[in-house]
């Protein structure tokens, strides 16, 4: 008669052993895939990365700098400069600043033909050559003192600009500071160009009117000896009775 034994039987287990590694595998393939989810921080990389974001960041406010405009501006008081100077060479009285208003005057005050001019031409065209010389040396003087009075502020400009151009910390506003230094030299130049015109009006005038005095003085002269001379009147008185005397 067979009995129940406390026990188990090795036949009996096989299932279970079985089951159980079928149970851990079925878990193994389900937190397979959760553990492959996690995430994983490379510190080298992370580096990298923002070391690369601060050289973009530092490239892109060296282009700002250099971008940057200068904060020293003359140029409104350079160009007033300039207009002031263009005005000025229109206020010539003297000797005409124009091909065409030189040729009328050098016809009328310094003719080449006097042949047909009177002692009251030449006279008149001396004083009207006297009058021009004197216009003309008082445009010579008005326009220094002019130039002399807008040269005053370039000083301070010329030495705005050099200031900007040494504090400069970009590219645009060094090539600005140097535009303005530039205007400031231009100044110089359009003011020695005014006076050294005045002074070639002044000295073709003096050279005209050396030369147009000396023709209307040889022509005078001419019209002078070339009159017949009319006979000696006689004398009131008769010398012969006291000849013997």
């Amino acid at each position: 008669m067979w009995s129940p034994s406390s026990t188990p039987s090795r036949v009996r287990s096989r299932p279970n052993s079985r089951r159980l590694a079928g149970v851990v595998v079925a878990v193994a393939l389900v937190a397979s895939p959760a553990a492959a989810q996690y995430v994983v921080f490379d510190p080298r990389n992370h580096l990298e990365n923002a070391l690369q974001a601060a050289r973009q960041l530092e490239s892109l406010a060296n282009e700002a700098r250099s971008l940057a405009a200068s904060p020293y501006s003359h140029l409104t008081a350079s160009n007033q400069s300039l207009q002031d100077m263009a005005a000025l060479a229109r206020t010539a009285q003297g000797l005409a600043t124009t091909v065409a208003g030189l040729e009328r005057q050098f016809d009328s005050l310094y003719p080449d033909d006097l042949s047909s001019a009177g002692l009251v031409d030449l006279i008149a065209q001396g004083e009207a050559r006297r009058r021009t010389a004197r216009r003309t040396a008082s445009d010579l003087a008005r326009h220094a003192a002019e130039l002399e009075r807008l040269g005053a502020g370039r000083s301070g400009r010329l030495s705005g600009a050099l200031g900007a151009s040494q504090a400069a910390q970009g590219q645009t506003a060094a090539t600005q500071s140097t535009n303005q230094i530039l205007a400031v030299l231009a100044e110089d130049l359009a003011a020695m160009r005014q006076i050294m015109l005045a002074q070639s009006r002044l000295m073709a005038e003096q050279a005209a009117r050396a030369e147009a005095d000396q023709a209307a003085g040889d022509a005078a002269r001419r019209r002078a000896w070339a009159r017949e001379a009319p006979p000696p009147p006689a004398p009131v008185f008769d010398p012969l009775p006291k000849a013997r005397d």
